[in-house]
């Protein structure tokens, strides 16, 4: 749309201009306010403002994503926001929107995780449409905790995300994630891993995979990274990279997961996609039993 196309043009090529010239370069378009406010180098403004254009109606993600991407990376990926500014929140609180892919399945699941939490504190977490999707209890303590939502079977909706620390109110803003997959199986007889890492604001780190064991009981074993550069062109060819054949003694389960993160003031947001792959040996069990 063309409103979309201008605004573009103009967060990354112009970044000095009068408030009287730039009036006239904007239509009037939902998200015209936070344009503006990033146009004049006023990031945090440009926040406040896609925050509160989200919420009065609903806004594709196509026409805000770019915006949201630009506002993270001149906040230092999100860290000089004001709001959150930390009060309130425990040691080290990230939201992880996880995407979970199997031979046959695909489910999504909300995950908090802090530490050195004062008091037991009551978590909620709603959707943009109003819905519920976590509810559990940080307790007091000052190790590591992690509470979940359990299995959604419905997809992490882009938008305002409302989430409540015992009296505290906080706004997120999500990204939706990509239908495209990050992580995908392909190959047969001889499996391989397709990588596709999502690019991230440059003052951000960049996205990561890694290989994950997990015992019987879905223990943690081991992990390693994957070795996979990010795109460097809209439309490039994801990375191929072959399965471990080695796994860890004690490991049953075996899967791939690519993450990238971002923060929102005092609070970490993560995006996450797992994908379950078959152990080295299951497979070998199988060509054994084929060829029998």
């Amino acid at each position: 749309m063309m409103w979309h196309r201008i605004g573009i043009a103009a967060l990354w090529g112009l970044t000095s201009i009068s408030a009287q010239a730039e009036q006239s370069w904007f239509t009037d378009t939902p998200m015209r306010e936070a344009y503006q406010a990033l146009l004049v180098e006023q990031p945090t403004l440009a926040w406040q403002e896609l925050m509160f254009a989200l919420t009065q109606a609903p806004v594709d993600e196509s026409h805000w994503a770019t915006l949201k991407h630009a506002i993270i990376n001149q906040t230092d990926c999100g860290q000089r926001l004001t709001e959150p500014n930390g009060k309130g929140i425990p040691h080290g609180l990230t939201i992880s929107f996880v995407r979970r892919a199997g031979a046959s399945s695909l489910g999504y699941e909300i995950k908090l995780s802090a530490e050195q939490v004062a008091n037991t504190t009551r978590v909620t977490l709603m959707d943009p449409s109003g819905q519920m999707v976590l509810s559990a209890t940080l307790t007091a303590q000052a190790s590591y905790q992690e509470i979940e939502s359990g299995q959604l079977f419905t997809q992490v909706d882009p938008g305002v995300y409302e989430l409540k620390l015992g009296n505290q109110h906080y706004s997120l803003v999500i990204y939706g994630l990509p239908r495209r997959p990050w992580v995908q199986l392909t190959g047969h007889p001889d499996m391989q891993l397709a990588i596709d890492l999502p690019t991230t604001p440059q003052n951000c780190a960049p996205a990561t995979a890694y290989w994950l064991w997990l015992d019987d009981a879905y223990r943690w074993v081991d992990q390693a990274p994957i070795y996979a550069s990010g795109r460097t062109a809209e439309g490039a060819l994801p990375v191929k990279v072959d399965l471990p054949t080695s796994p860890p003694a004690t490991a049953s389960h075996l899967s791939a997961t690519v993450s990238h993160f971002e923060y929102q003031g005092a609070i970490k947001v993560s995006y996450v996609e797992r994908l379950a792959l078959p152990l080295p040996n299951a497979v070998e069990r199988t060509d054994a039993v084929n060829s029998e």
